[in-house]
């Protein structure tokens, strides 16, 4: 008589799949991670671009104009600004002290799709002749610059410019998400 001996193997079959299938299921998931993680730096990446650009765009808008209107920024005159197929008009303040005047102006702008924000913020001085102009507190108009005052020889023309540029619309700036980009001249 033949006594066969049954050796227990029940489970281990079961026990491969499910190590096979954890190992598939979590290289998936990491893939799905992964590409979800590039997406939003590509997405991201794309909106800094966005803002980058709209910031030197202010940047050569406000140049050019601050050049063919300089009488007019000098004398705390609106100064319509046209840029990008899109015209807006400076809003001039004077700063209290003679031939010192701020400007500011917002232009949105990339038609419908890929709409962008330039916001522009400029001090000009114009002394005159007769003797030298300093401003001081330039920090309380134009945020971020390194110093308190910005003195203008007699017979100079002197602009701070700061340039902000976004990624969105000028009345969306303050949505989350929105990338912004800045520049500061001292000319």
């Amino acid at each position: 008589m033949v006594h066969n001996k049954k050796i227990p193997a029940s489970g281990f079959a079961l026990l491969i799949t499910l190590v096979v299938v954890s190992v598939v299921i979590s290289i998936g998931i990491t893939l799905i991670d992964l590409t979800i993680k590039q997406l939003r730096l590509a997405n991201s990446s794309k909106d800094s671009e966005t803002a980058f650009h709209a910031v030197n765009a202010g940047v050569e808008c406000i140049r050019q104009w601050r050049v063919a209107s300089s009488v007019a920024f000098e004398a705390g005159q609106v100064v319509p600004i046209s840029c990008f197929d899109v015209v807006a008009n400076t809003v001039p303040r004077y700063l209290g002290t003679t031939g010192v005047y701020s400007h500011d102006v917002e232009i949105t702008w990339g038609g419908a799709g890929a709409q962008r924000c330039s916001r522009i913020k400029m001090i000009t001085l114009s002394p005159g002749f007769a003797a030298n102009v300093t401003y001081n507190n330039v920090p309380t108009i134009i945020p971020g610059y390194p110093k308190t005052n910005k003195e203008c020889v007699a017979g100079g023309k002197c602009s701070i410019i700061s340039v902000q540029g976004y990624n969105r619309p000028c009345t969306l700036t303050s949505e989350l998400g929105t990338i912004q980009r800045e520049v500061l001249l001292d000319l």
